[in-house]
């Protein structure tokens, strides 16, 4: 299996989190350049893990490069940032022309979020109540999908507060 950016950000972001969020997004590729040659690899994520490996002292390596870059790192996570807000936002949006208009299919993102919080909370009760050796292995697996997206519900409906925070951050930066 082949390895990719966002793979390496997971490791690298253990010594150079702004570097690590950045190998995870969009410019993923760009940034994964700017390791390697750091590192004086190959730009491909297996060669920088085959130089992580070889010698742990690269992510000191890592970390000098996040404070030499950091403005070009920030850039880029906000425009990642961003990315994934406009995302959001023109799905809300979406939804809400959708249910101005009439149109039944504006409704089915509700329809949808509450058949998964009541499927939630009747498997929340059922393990309660029965015990998870009752239950068996796909009773929990599916309590652990419920309960993933009852959280994408609730943070679709109410936001996050990251998102929210990092919003603001933006702003702040941007002097709105």
């Amino acid at each position: 299996m082949a390895l990719a950016w966002s793979d390496i950000g997971k490791v690298v972001g253990k010594a150079a989190p702004i570097l690590g969020s950045v190998l995870g997004g969009p410019a993923g590729a760009a940034a994964g350049a700017l390791v390697a040659s750091a590192l004086g690899c190959e730009s491909q994520p297996e060669a920088v893990e085959k130089a992580l490996q070889a010698s742990p002292e690269m992510l000191v390596k890592l970390k000098e490069l996040e404070v030499a870059e950091k403005a070009r790192l920030l850039d880029w996570q906000t425009a990642q940032l961003n990315a994934e807000l406009g995302n959001v936002q023109s799905a809300r949006s979406r939804e809400v022309e959708l249910v101005k208009a009439g149109s039944i299919t504006g409704w089915s993102t509700s329809i949808v979020a509450g058949i998964v919080t009541v499927g939630f909370f009747v498997m929340l009760y059922v393990v309660l109540t029965q015990g998870k050796s009752e239950l068996g292995e796909p009773g929990i697996l599916l309590l652990g999908s419920l309960s993933t997206a009852f959280g994408s519900v609730v943070n679709y409906y109410l936001g996050s507060s990251l998102g929210s925070a990092l919003k603001e951050q933006y702003k702040q930066r941007q002097g709105k």
